[in-house]
């Protein structure tokens, strides 16, 4: 890789960052819908549109530009729709004020931002893959999240700043245009890639939908380390999905303010930054699947810790959980994503992003169901069956890859 492609890619990653702590999906998002007059059902809705609705659609996406000679065009095409949705987003909030009909608009709006970024994160795989060469990718990856974790971080204090001295929801409009105003800026990394062409798969013309879709069969049966990501991740999608609730729980007990929201948000890109250093760690030790183990292990950790603290503990006593939060984040986002990378052939990169996401049917799924379990089942058991699930994960993350499956640099 250049060293014009790898600060491309960088400039991104931190600009990004930045954008996604103004819309956290676990404390910024789940937030928002309480103080518009939401309950858990609807926060859980939000989760699903965040995080389930981009891996439902990647296959789809994956299909459209399996064997597109270049990415880069399409990335662009999805990241500025992303933009777009965000302004929607505070253009809305500005108009409808306070009344809980802010509720739909953001969950339109999201929807196109988890959409456009499905669309933009199929191409960003494959150019990952394409740009990064294989004895550079632990370097890539480790710096990747460090500027990453620095733009989290400021964007955390500014979030604080923002929610804590605003009324609601002056400080959630102030966010929305921000986040799609630096989301703009980041654009600029892909702006200065420089993509070679990619060779059409197996040597053959430019396949269409169809031709892509029979792939996905001979790439579950034939791809053991595929079929073992996708086990692991849906067994760890329940506690995945479960974090916002979190909050959610807490705003059980004590009130959910904006300020408090931004507070949370600081310890956890805190969380993520003293996680970042461990994993750099792990990653010389063993490879990227130490560190979706330790995943694993903290998910395990956390609900029963939760529980535990839930109506007794000082609300203070709550940063320490998203402390791990930061964790599992953070361990999601290297571990697997740096995973599905190494495990995918270069001339099926795209396909195999578009595959892991539609067969990650936990998390697509558990989002949209957790307010009726919480419902039907309180806290407790949702928050027992995450922790159990996760810590069942380990054993077939034991026995997905053999021998040096990963490489030094």
């Amino acid at each position: 890789m250049t060293i014009d492609n790898r600060r491309a890619l960088y400039w991104h990653s931190f600009f990004l960052a930045v954008t996604m702590s103004f819309t956290e999906v676990n404390t910024v998002m789940p937030a928002l819908i309480l103080a518009a007059g939401g309950g858990e059902t609807a926060v859980g809705v939000l989760t699903g549109i965040m995080i389930g609705l981009p891996l439902i659609s990647q296959l789809l996406f994956a299909g459209f530009l399996h064997a597109r000679d270049r990415k880069k065009p399409f990335l662009l095409i999805g990241i500025n729709l992303r933009v777009l949705a965000l302004v929607g987003a505070a253009v809305g909030i500005a108009r409808l004020g306070t009344t809980g009909s802010i509720i739909p608009v953001v969950f339109v709006s999201m929807a196109i931002f988890a959409l456009s970024g499905a669309f933009a994160g199929v191409s960003y795989t494959d150019l990952v893959g394409k740009l990064v060469a294989t004895t550079d990718r632990r370097r890539f990856f480790v710096n990747r999240q460090v500027a990453t974790g620095t733009g989290l971080l400021i964007s955390a204090v500014v979030t604080r700043v923002f929610l804590g001295q605003t009324v609601f929801p002056t400080g959630y409009i102030v966010l929305f245009a921000m986040a799609a105003t630096f989301l703009l800026v980041a654009t600029g990394g892909f702006w200065m890639l420089h993509e070679p062409p990619s060779p059409p798969p197996n040597g053959t013309p430019r396949p269409g939908f169809r031709d892509a879709f029979r792939e996905v069969p001979r790439i579950l049966a034939s791809d053991q380390n595929m079929r073992g990501l996708i086990t692991v991740v849906n067994l760890a999608a329940p506690g995945f999905t479960a974090i916002p609730l979190v909050t959610a729980l807490a705003h059980r007990t004590y009130e959910m303010t904006p300020v408090t929201a931004g507070t949370f948000v600081v310890v956890q890109i805190c969380g993520m930054l003293v996680a970042n250093a461990l994993w750099t760690r792990l990653i010389k030790r063993g490879g990227f699947r130490l560190v979706v183990r330790a995943e694993l292990i903290m998910l395990g950790v956390l609900f029963p810790v939760a529980l535990t603290v839930a109506g007794t503990a000082p609300l203070w006593v709550y940063a320490g959980l998203y402390l791990i939060t930061g964790g599992i984040i953070s361990a999601q986002k290297l571990g697997v994503d740096a995973v599905l990378v190494q495990i995918s052939p270069d001339t099926h990169r795209a396909l195999y992003a578009g595959v892991f996401g539609a067969a990650n049917i936990g998390t697509a799924v558990m989002p949209l169901v957790t307010g009726v379990l919480v419902a039907s089942f309180g806290f407790t058991g949702v928050f027992a069956a995450a922790a159990v699930l996760s810590l069942i994960g380990l054993i077939p993350l034991r026995k997905i890859w053999c021998g040096e499956w990963y490489l030094e640099s």
